[in-house]
């Protein structure tokens, strides 16, 4: 399945969670000042695309001497540099995209982009967001998650109710239940060994695992 890595521009906790999870096959796209991740990482982005104003010239410099990719927008536009990178994984036909750096301190531009997954996981198979030990996933159908027991892993439907949600593998099981919008019911559900299965089958479900 081919495989894109966006880094945006927010926080990066952890840094050597991703550089694990980063295979020589993966297309890696830094939108605009996620070019800083890649350099610390030691990793030459694919592509990095954005209105460039949070890449030094040293940098750009950089990445055009070992033949990268840069595709410029104008500052004044509709669209995040994330999401110019979410647009162009998607028209690529990349069926799985990893995110990191997609969070951070400012609350709008987190809720955002969380909110701007519910549209994306229509058009990919697999999406997921690395931040520290947690990995966030936008689940429309599906997900196994493989951890070990004692790990929290909670569901928080997005936008509207979710119905037909399943678990197996969690302490709190759920048997084609409904979990409303706005409530708390599915935070900090706990694993009961090395892999928990969750289902939905109608409504998103952000689903927040937290390695230990």
């Amino acid at each position: 399945m081919k495989r894109a890595v966006i880094f945006s521009n927010g926080d990066l906790a952890d840094v050597s969670q991703i550089k694990e999870m980063i295979k020589p096959s993966d297309f890696i796209i830094a939108a605009n000042g996620g070019s800083k991740h890649c350099k610390t990482l030691g990793i030459v982005p694919d592509l990095v695309l954005g209105d460039l104003d949070s890449l030094s010239k040293k940098l750009k410099q950089e990445w055009e001497r070992r033949n990268v990719a840069i595709i410029s927008y104008p500052e004044d536009k509709d669209w995040t540099d994330t999401e110019l990178a979410l647009k162009y994984a998607i028209k690529e036909d990349f069926k799985e995209i990893v995110l990191a750096g997609f969070l951070g301190k400012r609350v709008d531009q987190v809720i955002s982009n969380l909110l701007m997954m519910v549209g994306v996981v229509d058009k990919v198979d697999k999406l997921m967001i690395i931040e520290g030990q947690q990995r966030i996933y936008v689940v429309k159908d599906r997900l196994e998650i493989k951890g070990k027991k004692g790990d929290l892993v909670s569901l928080i439907p997005l936008l509207k109710d979710c119905q037909g949600v399943m678990t197996k593998g969690l302490k709190y099981q759920l048997q084609g239940s409904t979990l409303k919008f706005g409530k708390s019911r599915g935070v900090s559900n706990v694993m009961l060994g090395k892999k928990a299965e969750i289902g939905v089958k109608k409504g998103k479900l952000l689903v927040v695992y937290n390695r230990g």
